[in-house]
């Protein structure tokens, strides 16, 4: 409901107009300058734009980290400084995007999701992240506070590879190979669940095990929105020969689309082992019941003859053989049960149960 309210402000008003529509994660809006050339590195934190734009040095790459989108102040100031499209920054701002990129001749923008899978409810939550590349900056939007970035900062700061002597299309490069990676690791932990979904379910270990398959479909459909849209706009990026893309980079944008590729035909693979899984489960449950109707037919089977054997005597007549039998009883109860004997014999030569 939250979000429907936050779309209706939107409503009326020109292209390009900046609405926050997502969920303020943050307090206030905390942002990050890490400055670094092969020579020096720096990092500058705070809560106003203002203050970290003085400190911009073309000589350096710079990369502006934006941790919360709430505040629109900051991010219009941000647009004005660095002539970004109104388009642009609204699409930052509408957190609800598919995936995209596009190019303004001096800026990229691509916008994606971070996806991670909550210990609480195991269900995938989305965070989106945006960047912007420019000649000599990359501005990154992030939602929420996350530490998907933190071992790129530990590697600008030790000097590890090659990030420091590279440009910032490289650290655009990057930041998005992180985040496919992070979706490759939820396809691993995905595939795992498969399997052990496969093993209880061919053990007949789990009564909730048609939930799982059905948890693991959603999980699927989840991944596939944010996965296919994507690799098609990493494709469309890697043959736009941006200016803003060293022709050396370029290639490491198709070991990203090699990543979704591969992704996206796991997850097209888990879609066929979720409709199998689904149809054994069905075919195991009918097997079942078959199983418990042949064990009621043979319970039956047994007692016809003896409701039979009671049911006859059971008739009030007055002339009626055998009534003054001294063992009748005995007799009854040991032909019953010769019968029943006879009948599991019978039944189970002929593998009925």
């Amino acid at each position: 409901m939250e979000n429907k309210i936050k779309y209706s402000r939107k409503q009326g008003l020109p292209p390009g107009s900046l609405v926050h529509t997502g969920i303020a994660y943050e307090s206030k809006i905390h942002i990050q300058l890490i400055s670094y050339n092969d020579e020096s590195f720096t990092i500058t934190e705070s809560n106003d734009i203002n203050t970290i734009l003085p400190k911009l040095n073309p000589e350096k790459v710079n990369w502006i980290k934006i941790t919360g989108l709430h505040d629109i102040n900051q991010i219009d100031k941000l647009g004005i400084h660095f002539s970004l499209h109104p388009l642009m920054l609204e699409d930052v701002l509408n957190t609800h995007h598919l995936p995209k990129t596009e190019d303004y001749e001096n800026q990229i923008f691509l916008t994606l999701k971070e996806l991670s899978i909550t210990s609480k409810n195991n269900i995938i939550e989305k965070r989106q992240i945006s960047f912007i590349l420019g000649d000599s900056y990359l501005i990154s939007f992030e939602e929420q506070k996350s530490d998907i970035f933190l071992p790129i900062i530990e590697r600008i700061k030790t000097k590890k590879g090659k990030l420091r002597m590279m440009h910032n299309d490289y650290l655009f490069y990057t930041l998005t190979d992180i985040i496919i990676d992070n979706y490759l690791k939820i396809v691993d932990d995905m595939d795992d669940d498969m399997e052990q979904i496969e093993e209880e379910l061919l053990n007949e270990k789990s009564k909730l095990v048609l939930k799982k398959i059905l948890h693991k479909r959603k999980q699927q459909l989840s991944m596939k929105k944010s996965v296919s849209p994507l690799m098609d706009e990493i494709r469309k990026l890697h043959h736009s020969e941006s200016k803003l893309i060293n022709s050396k980079t370029y290639i490491y944008f198709q070991d990203i689309i090699d990543h979704l590729q591969q992704i996206n035909q796991n997850l097209e693979s888990f879609r066929e082992m979720v409709s199998n899984l689904t149809e054994l489960y069905l075919a195991n449950n009918d097997v079942q019941m078959n199983d418990v109707m042949k064990r009621l037919t043979v319970v039956s089977t047994i007692f016809i003859p003896l409701t039979f054997i009671v049911g006859l005597y059971g008739m009030n007549f007055k002339n009626f053989p055998e009534l003054e039998w001294k063992y009748g009883y005995f007799i009854s109860w040991g032909i019953m049960i010769t019968i029943s004997i006879g009948m599991i014999i019978y039944l189970k030569k002929r593998k009925w149960f």
